[in-house]
């Protein structure tokens, strides 16, 4: 429950109290500050057994749909200097305190005043990973593996340098016209782009067959470019060389989310889809855009039996002829 007049802060306590207790026999409820159009900032963490513990700057996740990420970039667009420091020094002290030694990240909410909040740790390498491994050129993995050897991390904070911006577009598929709800099918058709600046991590090839026993991810779009502009430039290239038949997808979906005016202009938040969500769908076609995509199938078809008209019957090629 949402409480944004104090008001109705007794009566709401009250309700959530009476649906805990029905649902958990437990009448105990929290209270914790709501914070509207929130950022999402992730600090990548390393630390080692040896008390090195090293921040590798942050990843801003606040694109997401159903509450789960699918764009990432760092760096984030809004941060001044001194608050990424300050976010960066946190998770860092974080880690510390909690005698963490492994690759992690440490996630923030951040309000538009400026104050952040914590959220969770998450003790692992994450999906989106390859972001910050494309603006720092190390390699999270390999460093994860040196931890667990006991090694001491072959780095200093004063080292670690970030180099133009990354983009992360995850692909998937689903259909954003249906409140999302994931596809299944055959890949009749799955290509992926290529070139300078992108990075793909794919999961399928052209045949195999997208299960609804799986999560609905079919591969990973990373860009980079020299500043946010040109990796938004590349992000659209790639969506562009991006072509996936058999099952709905939302490539376009993405395509239209990076266009905004709103998403170029880092004007980004949780709420970012919601709030944008008619300029988010497709286009209407025109009568007339309608009618040209009707007899392009009616001809393609017509062509089609033509053809098949014209193939003759086995039996009757090779004449008369007994069994």
């Amino acid at each position: 429950h949402i409480v944004r007049d104090l008001s109705n802060l007794e009566p709401a306590v009250q309700l959530a109290k009476g649906e805990a207790l029905r649902s958990f026999g437990d009448d105990e409820v929290y209270a914790e500050r709501y914070v509207e159009q929130p950022r999402h900032i992730e600090v990548q963490i390393l630390a080692d057994h040896h008390g090195n513990v090293l921040h590798l700057g942050e990843r801003e996740c606040s694109i997401q749909r159903r509450f789960q990420k699918i764009i990432e970039e760092s760096p984030a667009p809004a941060l001044s200097p001194e608050l990424r420091r300050c976010l960066c020094d946190t998770a860092v002290e974080i880690a510390r305190k909690s005698n963490y030694h492994n690759a992690g990240t440490v996630e923030f909410i951040l309000a538009p005043n400026g104050n952040f909040y914590f959220l969770e740790m998450n003790t692992r390498l994450q999906v989106e990973h390859p972001v910050t491994e494309m603006v720092t050129g190390i390699d999270l993995v390999e460093m994860q593996i040196r931890v667990a050897q006991d090694e001491p991390l072959p780095l200093t904070q004063d080292k670690i340098k970030t180099e133009g911006h990354a983009i992360e577009l995850r692909l998937y598929a689903e259909d954003p016209e249906n409140d999302f709800l994931p596809a299944t099918g055959p890949l009749l058709t799955y290509r992926l782009p290529t070139g300078d600046g992108i990075r793909v991590e794919n999961g399928f090839t052209r045949g195999m067959q997208v299960s609804s026993a799986f999560d609905p991810m079919l591969a990973k779009l990373v860009v980079h470019g020299k500043d946010r502009n040109e990796s938004i430039k590349r992000a659209v290239q790639a969506l562009a060389k991006t072509l996936v038949l058999g099952v709905t997808t939302n490539i376009d979906f993405l395509k239209r989310i990076i266009s905004h005016p709103a998403f170029t202009a880092g004007q980004t938040h949780t709420g970012f889809i919601p709030q944008y969500d008619e300029e988010l769908r497709p286009p209407l076609l025109s009568r007339e855009q309608r009618d040209l995509l009707l007899a392009a199938a009616a001809l393609s078809n017509h062509e089609f039996n033509d053809r098949a008209f014209t193939v003759p019957e086995p039996y009757a090629s090779i004449g008369d002829w007994r069994n």
